[in-house]
């Protein structure tokens, strides 16, 4: 799945995708939400939540989102995890 496919699905569909086949990678609180990131096949997903209900679920290949400090952690995961499968 490209991030392309995965923005073109519905919140259902997304929720689903990340539940069944998505990496965690991390979670944040940030201005009372929790944020959980996920990796998926090249790309981020950041998915919000409040009350434990999806308000939010934005992919992203690179950029501000994710945690800075860890970024090196992860990519580092992630090249371990390509190289195993």
């Amino acid at each position: 799945m490209t991030i392309y496919d995965y923005a073109k699905l519905s919140t259902e569909e997304k929720e689903v995708v990340v539940k069944t086949e998505a990496l965690f990678l991390e979670d944040y609180i940030e201005n009372g939400k929790i944020i959980y990131v996920y990796y998926l096949d090249g790309f981020f997903i950041e998915v919000t939540k409040v009350n434990n209900r999806i308000i939010d679920s934005i992919p992203y290949i690179r950029g501000y989102k994710i945690n800075k400090k860890n970024l090196h952690a992860i990519e580092k995961r992630n090249a371990v995890l390509s190289f195993a499968a």
